[in-house]
């Protein structure tokens, strides 16, 4: 059976035909928007394939554009670490009361795809997640590993992350004890880690947080450890981000073990801050600490590079954002 070839015309045209063996003017007859008649306007023909070709391009740009826009950032992922201070009343004008609206005001507007935070309390993390709904968060308290004491949890966008596993372990000798205190430490710490799948690319990292203690030394040492050997172990060698307040400066012994080769880890502030940013601190102390120390800090391994970083002064006339200066980080993902 033969079959008919129809050309689907978006405007009404005029067919121009000569009779044959007349001298009369061209006969001007409407074309059917639906016809089988091959005879087209060579301008219309160009004119219609020209739009056909835009309309495809634009079919195969846009979900480019879509994938670039997923986090924002194309393939960048904005990370924050931060320690909001826990809820003090004695803080006064520094109090959470106080200064919990420019805090949700700050990430709202510098929307980190994740943000590793520290010293936060159940309450203050149902407010934040309560006021900035783009996000969800995981982790535990660190006193019972349900809700009891300062969480280090991590907060990511759900429209772009989904979560796959989660889990908590304590900075001792025995990580996996509830409430365990380690080595030479004052208080209880933890550290935070999540599987995450970036849903636009498919592709899945791991995140860590962690606050190490401020008075153990070797305390300190001995949690960088552990939490190498949790990052060679479970990880398999997938993108890892690992957030945190280290309580330690560059020169000290727990950096060193996170940043000695073999180990894979990168210093966001090495890589893509200066030498001034290397020695600008983060702990401010409400403003009294007399020589402020880069403790809170970003690291990474080989599936990402660190494209730029800046530690954000915030504050509202004599009141601060917090104790410690937010830290914020773009991270170029190369897997």
């Amino acid at each position: 059976m033969k079959s008919t070839c129809y050309k689907f015309l978006v405007y009404r045209v005029f067919n121009h035909r000569v009779s044959r063996g007349s001298a009369e003017e061209t006969e001007k007859k409407p074309v059917s928007i639906l016809t089988s008649d091959t005879s087209v306007h060579p301008l219309f023909s160009l004119w219609f394939i020209k739009k056909r070709a835009y309309r495809l391009l634009l079919l195969l740009i846009i979900p480019c554009l879509l994938a670039i826009s997923a986090t924002g950032q194309g393939n960048s992922i904005k990370v924050m670490t931060f320690n909001i201070r826990y809820s003090n009343p004695e803080d006064g004008v520094n109090s959470w009361t106080n200064r919990k609206e420019l805090l949700t005001k700050t990430l709202d507007r510098q929307s980190p795809d994740f943000i590793g935070m520290q010293e936060v309390l159940k309450r203050q993390l149902d407010y934040l997640l309560e006021n900035l709904p783009q996000y969800q968060a995981i982790g535990v308290g660190r006193d019972d590993g349900k809700t009891g004491g300062e969480y280090v949890p991590v907060i990511y966008k759900h429209e772009h992350f989904q979560m796959l596993d989660n889990g908590t372990f304590w900075l001792s000798s025995t990580p996996a004890d509830t409430a365990s205190v380690g080595w030479d430490a004052a208080l209880t710490r933890i550290c935070t880690w999540g599987k995450f799948l970036e849903k636009n690319t498919g592709k899945e990292i791991f995140f860590l947080n962690t606050h190490f203690d401020h008075m153990g030394k070797t305390a300190r040492a001995e949690s960088a450890r552990l939490i190498l050997d949790f990052i060679e172990k479970e990880t398999k060698g997938q993108p890892v981000i690992l957030t945190g307040d280290f309580n330690c400066s560059p020169d000290e012994e727990p950096y060193r073990v996170l940043t000695c080769p073999g180990t894979s880890l990168s210093d966001a502030c090495r890589v893509a801050g200066n030498e001034q940013e290397f020695l600008e601190g983060t702990f401010n102390g409400w403003g009294n600490e007399k020589e402020p120390k880069r403790i809170d800090m970003v690291f990474y391994n080989g599936g990402f590079v660190a494209t730029s970083y800046e530690v954000l002064i915030i504050k509202d006339g004599d009141m601060f954002i917090s104790d410690h200066w937010p830290v914020l980080v773009l991270l170029k993902a190369v897997f």
